[in-house]
């Protein structure tokens, strides 16, 4: 029963996750998020980061100069990003990486691309979603 109200509950977040909220600049820059879990962008099944990774994939928007950056178990990486917090319009650019091969490379390449063809964002209390053009939609918190 526990399983499917965590379940249940996942999905719904997941169901409102690409649509607009109210947010303050304030509220994406330097914060670190940590990837929670990705969902597919056609089927929309959602698959969690996984729990025995030594370190959490995240992402820092800085307020200056518009720089994004990440960190990976094993690869980090940076790009230029510009935002509207009234449309809630996201692009990040100019977006590399280091290219070392670890256990989690997958995830790191995800995350990346997915960052490389953001559409929109969503800030909901402690919870950042990035809605993807790509493959993946990524789901973060702080």
């Amino acid at each position: 029963m526990k399983k499917t109200l965590i379940f249940s509950f996942i999905i719904f977040l997941a169901g409102l996750g690409c649509e607009k909220a109210n947010v303050k600049d304030s509220d994406l820059l330097k914060v670190r998020w940590t990837l929670s879990y990705i969902q597919d962008t056609k089927t929309k099944v959602i698959t969690r980061y996984p729990d025995d990774a030594s370190q959490k994939i995240s992402v820092v928007f800085t307020d200056s100069l518009n720089f994004i950056s990440f960190s990976g178990v094993c690869n980090g990486g940076g790009g230029i990003y510009s935002y509207s917090p009234v449309t809630h319009e996201i692009k990040i650019t100019i977006l590399g990486s280091t290219k070392i091969y670890c256990k989690y490379v997958d995830w790191e390449a995800y995350t990346a691309q997915s960052l490389d063809e953001a559409l929109s964002y969503k800030i909901n209390g402690n919870s950042l979603v990035i809605c993807s053009n790509g493959a993946y939609n990524l789901y973060f918190n702080n």
